[in-house]
């Protein structure tokens, strides 16, 4: 505890500096608006909270609604309809969050999916003839909260299930190895420990506050979305993008946002005093935006794409895109053609909502 409140004040200091100084601290990325035109199109609308987005192997789309509720799109239909509805805590930010798709879907049929419940979970469920039904709690334990849920779900290269987890608005768990919360954990498809973990558990990166976005580069370079502060120690905003590494501390609660030093790691890039609320996000491999990270966001209400170098190991551009047109922006994913799907997050948060809030959008790029 001693070297927690250590850590607090010295990170308290920086904040003040790097205020002082204003934002010296931080490297400027160049901001620009993105020039490229793109088309727009609604997928599905009148939704409530829309959050995990797949394809299936046969190009068939399911999504989840944060009340409960998880929905198919048939490839050769216009309308959706409900697969199947849990029960869930909603909260704040709890509730059924996360979807992920076996990559041996066609012979195992499982589908997996993150919901808050007496704590946050992981469940594997099984898809067949369009027949979902619940095949085991693999995961469960994750503390919950009204706040800081985190909700992401993917399987890497590597064929194992990522988990993204928050802080649960305790922030010492974040440092804690034995907590699963804070963190970001890799798991196998029964929820055991996946091989080669850093710690010889569940965890492969910790002190995170807040984790709802992952997505790996060409090179299988791992990269995550960070809701920074909003008030805990006087501290505000400095969201992150960070380059994962396993056995990696990221930093929460120690430090603020790029003040990062001696055994911590510092982010790729972070937002100073604006504020994204950085969710989901997906990395562009080939096109017009090849080799950029994009990122929905929340409060800042925009996609915004973040550019690499050759190596994928430093942003060289931030550029904007949709800044305030569809108001509070949750996740994003590629459709088998190429299309990039992305989701709102604006019933019960917006205030008036825009007419058939809220939708899931088709755009391309031209």
């Amino acid at each position: 505890m001693h070297q927690y409140f250590k850590y607090a004040v010295i990170s308290l200091l920086f904040y003040f500096i790097s205020s002082c100084k204003k934002d010296e601290k931080l490297i400027k990325l160049p901001i620009e608006k993105i020039a490229t035109s793109v088309k727009i199109e609604v997928l599905v609308k009148n939704l409530q909270l829309p959050w995990g987005m797949a394809y299936l192997p046969n190009g068939d789309f399911i999504f989840t609604e944060r009340p409960g509720k998880i929905n198919l799109l048939k490839t050769d239909s216009s309308s959706y309809y409900t697969v199947m509805f849990r029960q869930v805590i909603g909260g704040t930010e709890g509730g059924l969050m996360g979807i992920a798709i076996d990559p041996d879907f066609n012979t195992s049929h499982y589908i997996f999916i993150y919901e808050t419940t007496d704590s946050n979970r992981v469940v594997r469920l099984k898809m067949e003839n369009d027949l979902l039904t619940q095949d085991k709690i693999i995961l469960r334990g994750i503390l919950r909260a009204a706040n800081h849920d985190g909700g992401v779900i993917k399987f890497g290269p590597d064929g194992y299930l990522y988990v993204g987890t928050g802080d649960a608005t305790l922030p010492n768990l974040a440092q804690d190895k034995n907590s699963m919360n804070g963190k970001i954990l890799r798991i196998d498809k029964d929820g055991n420990a996946a091989p080669g973990n850093p710690y010889n558990n569940k965890v492969w990166s910790r002190g995170h506050r807040n984790v709802q976005g992952f997505s790996w580069t060409s090179n299988g370079k791992m990269l995550a979305t960070e809701h920074g502060p909003s008030g805990e120690f006087g501290w505000c905003c400095h969201d992150e993008i960070n380059l994962i590494e396993p056995g990696k501390n990221y930093g929460w609660p120690l430090a603020l946002g790029g003040t990062e030093t001696d055994s911590l790691t510092p982010p790729l890039a972070q937002s100073g005093f604006d504020t994204w609320a950085p969710s989901g996000c997906f990395f562009v491999k080939e096109g017009k935006w090849q080799n950029s990270l994009l990122v929905c966001a929340l409060k800042g209400q925009r996609i915004v794409r973040f550019s690499l170098n050759a190596s994928e190991s430093q942003i060289t551009n931030v550029a904007d895109t949709l800044q305030g047109q569809f108001n509070r922006l949750r996740n994003i994913i590629q459709a088998p053609d190429g299309a990039l799907i992305f989701c709102t997050s604006n019933i019960g948060t917006i205030n008036p909502p825009l007419a058939g809030d809220d939708k899931i959008y088709r755009l391309y790029i031209k």
